[in-house]
């Protein structure tokens, strides 16, 4: 019965965004059962596809929406953008900005989960606000529902009901057109919505073309004008890592109002957990109020400083496990070198798929980051 409420937090992240496309492409490499290869394509999530700009009606603002299928952009009828975007409160109209407030609320009640569950009925309401579209001119009335995600592309969806099921579903709730620019080929069921590639209909110059030539050509034209660009886009996102809580590794950084954030030096590491806390629900971590723990010297200029009070992620601690099991009585350092590069990767790792996407994912990124830092001499964790 606790009301869901949610705040904003400076966290700390590993930038695994950074090696998507390798963790997706050497997938084929590994002798890994299809499956658990399947399930990290899937949360990798590449989508090849465009960026394409919008003007906002009567206003100097622009926004960009991220689509897969340009070719079926003559049938968009109204723009959806997420409630948690930033131009959401620039656009919004008097007369709709109560609406839209009240909106904002009910979706930042609500889990990422919940939002994008298929089985929920779509909800959303009107900015008062319109976009011009880049290739008819057309207004284009601007929405906010929750089954938008500020974080996946660019939180701005052009909505294609006609061609899209979940836009579908919205504009017959809402009674917003529904414009068909897709006919199937040959003997096909292309009634609404109708998601599948085929022939170009009531798409002006582009009428007639398939789908798959015209999703590159209506792009080429938009970027000769500077209104669009080829873009690839992955589900996964940077990976969180640290936790407001006690039990896990203490993050090795400190807080210097002079010098800034500082990582503790590596002859101070590891950093221990102090075991007198008090576990008070605070919604802080229980070091925050350790002050034994938190009242350090800076390294750099010798003052008075900080520790981080959040913990790892313990899905850290297992990501590299493997690389200490052959070394683990070496106290001078978390393994030789040398020593781990003659042993591993692993021949044979035994385990279930429920580690597919996070650990067995997460072990493959920090051994390629210590690949490229120069720790070891191999690509990928385990053989198979």
């Amino acid at each position: 019965g606790t009301e869901v409420t949610k705040k904003d937090l400076t966290q700390w992240f590993f930038k695994i965004t950074a090696y998507a496309e390798e963790l997706l492409e050497k997938l084929d490499e590994l002798d890994w059962p299809e499956k658990t290869k399947i399930m990290q394509r899937n949360w990798i999530g590449k989508s090849d596809g465009a960026e394409i700009e919008f003007k906002v009606d009567g206003k100097d603002l622009t926004f960009k929406v991220f689509t897969t299928r340009a070719d079926t952009l003559y049938g968009a009828t109204y723009v959806v953008i997420a409630p948690e975007h930033e131009i959401v409160d620039l656009i919004t109209t008097d007369e709709y900005k109560q609406a839209v407030e009240e909106y904002k609320e009910y979706a930042r009640k609500q889990s990422e989960i919940e939002r994008l569950s298929t089985e929920k009925e779509k909800t959303g309401v009107f900015t008062g606000a319109y976009a011009i579209h880049p290739l008819t001119g057309e207004k284009l009335p601007i929405w906010i529902a929750d089954y938008v995600i500020a974080t996946y592309g660019t939180g701005c969806v052009m909505a294609v009901p006609a061609h899209d099921e979940r836009d579908y579903e919205f504009a017959t709730k809402y009674n917003l057109p529904i414009k068909r620019v897709i006919k199937g080929i040959g003997d096909v069921d292309d009634s609404l919505p109708f998601v599948e590639y085929g022939v170009l209909i009531n798409s002006g110059e582009f009428t007639g073309i398939k789908s798959e030539e015209a999703r590159i050509k209506i792009v080429e034209k938009l970027q000769q004008e500077g209104r669009a660009s080829f873009k690839v886009n992955y589900r996964l996102r940077d990976w969180l890592v640290s936790r407001q809580r006690y039990w896990g590794a203490p993050i090795p950084v400190i807080h210097c109002e002079r010098c800034g954030i500082v990582p503790v030096p590596e002859e101070d590491l590891p950093v221990l957990l102090p075991y007198d806390v008090e576990f008070a629900p605070t919604g802080e971590s229980p070091l925050k109020k350790h002050e034994g723990f938190m009242n350090v010297t800076c390294p750099k200029c010798g003052g008075k400083a900080l520790r981080d009070p959040d913990t790892l992620d313990t899905f850290v601690d297992s990501s590299w496990y493997f690389l200490r099991y052959p070394d683990n009585k070496n106290d001078k350092e978390p393994f030789n070198k040398e020593w781990i590069n003659k042993m591993l990767p692993v021949d044979k790792y035994v385990g279930g798929a429920e580690h597919a996407t996070m650990h067995l994912l997460y072990a493959r990124f920090v051994t390629k980051a210590l690949r490229d830092l120069g720790y070891l001499d191999f690509d990928e964790p385990f053989k198979s």
